[in-house]
């Protein structure tokens, strides 16, 4: 049953590849305002003001500020709702507990020394810097466009027999047949063209048929981080710091995305991934007290330099009806598959200012640089062909970067009270620009061995924070709410023919650190 098809660029390497693209490499670029309580209800505003465990993170200058050691680790209690809107609005929610922060720092104050080397402090310190936890349900309406066009389009320039499984050859072993393709073909979904004609795939459905669409997914992981920084304090006026940073990537989803066909028959494409990657960096970092009432700040953070390791799964249920008058009704399942990268973060440049007013208020702003689009970088960690770009299978994936990947900039305000010696109160605002154009595409090599063909598109957050804090003779307590707004778009596989679902998830976070003074 032949219908319009999707006509792509055939590109066909000597190796099978698991590149996808952009919003891969975008998806662990950024960090989110995450730590102790104070910080979060501040919105992550201490690029100036220093003297918080999480504040390091930012600005490793701001240890300097410590005059007395301290112990702090901070609980975050985490709701994820996501809200979609393609054919149908939707709906999904999701639970987590993690750890935001726990640090140990230790201040070495000289209380005789007014000029020169006041202090010398160290903080080792464990930081989440991002969540993925996350579900998601997107649904569709009625629609002439379905992904059986994607892959017959996917297809074209094939023979059937490059498809076919035999006894003696196995298309998975073939490193020219996309794995999208081979489910497709396995699952009955595609047909090839008869004659002169047979190198053209197309799909199952008639003319004029429509399927209905529905996506789910589940996320989960984080980005953690382990540092080791060290704080100096020149006569009270001049803070340095410089910090050693090790980084941890943990991400896993199992995606669903199935269409149920006008005429009976339905698919469901199934994805497991999953990546892990170990990174370091360095942070370097000044604060400035030109006056009493005033603090500025200025940090610098070196890309992080992580070996990657990817690895997914996939299968396919198909239940079809209307083929040649028969009914085909099964799993297709796709090997495992496996990749491992290097890949590198964006650098990041941050500059701060804050306000000190007396003894009872602080008003305090954040700007930060991130160079998404100069830095971020992936490569293999083998040359496999001359066919890319100084042997880099990810060639085409950084050429997508250097197109669509944009500038960040975040911006953060905060402020704090202080209603007596023990009790103060704060509230925080922040914004985030998106990390990828609008013009942004998924563009997937055509003999890929991923199967995942979603993504999101990044269109920017904004948070709104609030907290209290109490500390008596040491102990310290602090309690937040931090609530995150991301906008997405959403496409279940690249093409023109229908808009982009738009995706918002609301993250409520209430966050507890408990701190000794020591």
């Amino acid at each position: 049953m032949k219908r319009n098809i999707i006509t792509l660029t055939l590109l066909l390497f000597g190796i099978s590849v698991s590149a996808q693209g952009i919003f891969d490499a975008l998806r662990y670029a950024d960090n989110s305002i995450n730590g102790t309580a104070r910080y979060m209800s501040m919105a992550g505003a201490f690029g100036a003001l220093g003297g918080d465990a999480s504040s390091i993170v930012d600005n490793p200058a701001g240890l300097a500020i410590y005059r007395s050691s301290e112990m702090t680790i901070t609980g975050n209690f985490m709701t994820v709702q996501t809200n979609s809107k393609w054919d149908q609005a939707a709906s999904g929610s999701k639970f987590n507990f993690n750890i935001n922060n726990a640090a140990l720092i230790f201040a070495y104050v000289d209380p005789m020394r007014e000029r020169g080397l006041v202090a010398s402090n160290f903080s080792f310190s464990y930081n989440r810097l991002k969540n993925f936890h996350r579900y998601a349900d997107i649904r569709g309406g009625e629609s002439l466009n379905s992904m059986t066009d994607y892959m017959a389009g996917f297809t074209n320039g094939f023979a059937e027999s490059a498809l076919e499984k035999t006894d003696s050859y196995d298309p998975y072993d073939n490193i020219n047949v996309p794995w999208f393709s081979e489910l497709a073909y396995q699952g009955y979904l595609i047909n090839p063209g008869a004659g002169a004609d047979s190198l053209n795939w197309y799909s199952l459905l008639a003319n004029g048929e429509k399927s209905t669409g529905r996506y789910k997914a589940v996320e989960s992981g984080s980005i953690d981080e382990f540092g080791f920084n060290y704080g100096a304090n020149i006569s009270n006026v001049l803070y340095l710091g410089a910090g050693f940073n090790l980084q941890s990537i943990d991400y896993a989803i199992t995606s669903v995305y199935g269409e149920q066909f006008q005429a009976g028959g339905n698919f469901v494409l199934k994805n497991n991934f999953y990546t892990t990657g170990v990174g370091v960096n360095f942070k370097f970092g000044a604060i400035v007290r030109p006056a009493s009432f005033m603090r500025l700040g200025l940090s610098f953070h070196t890309p992080t330099y992580y070996a990657m390791t990817d690895r997914f799964y996939a299968e396919m249920d198909y239940d079809i009806q209307h083929v040649d008058n028969k009914r085909y009704v099964g799993t297709a399942k796709a090997p495992s598959g496996y990749a491992s990268y290097s890949y590198r973060t964006p650098l990041k440049f941050q500059a701060s200012t804050a306000f000190i007013i007396g003894k009872s208020a602080i008003i305090s702003f954040d700007y930060l640089f991130t160079d998404y689009k100069g830095s971020t970088r992936l490569k293999s960690e083998v040359n496999e062909t001359d066919v890319f770009e100084n042997g880099n299978a990810y060639a085409l994936d950084n050429d997508d970067i250097n197109k669509y990947a944009l500038s960040g900039h975040t911006f953060k305000a905060g402020a704090e009270y202080r209603l007596s010696e023990a009790f103060s109160v704060r509230g925080g605002f922040a914004y985030q620009t998106a990390s990828v154009g609008d013009n942004a595409i998924k563009s997937v090599p055509l003999n890929t061995i991923r199967t995942d063909m979603e993504y999101f598109k990044d269109q920017g957050s904004i948070y709104g924070t609030g907290g209290f804090g109490y500390r008596h003779e040491g102990f310290g307590i602090d309690l937040t709410y931090a609530y995150r707004q991301k906008n997405e778009l959403f496409k279940p596989y690249e093409t023109t023919a229908f808009n982009a679902s738009k995706v918002v998830t609301n993250s409520h976070n209430v966050v507890l650190s408990l701190s000794y003074r020591f």
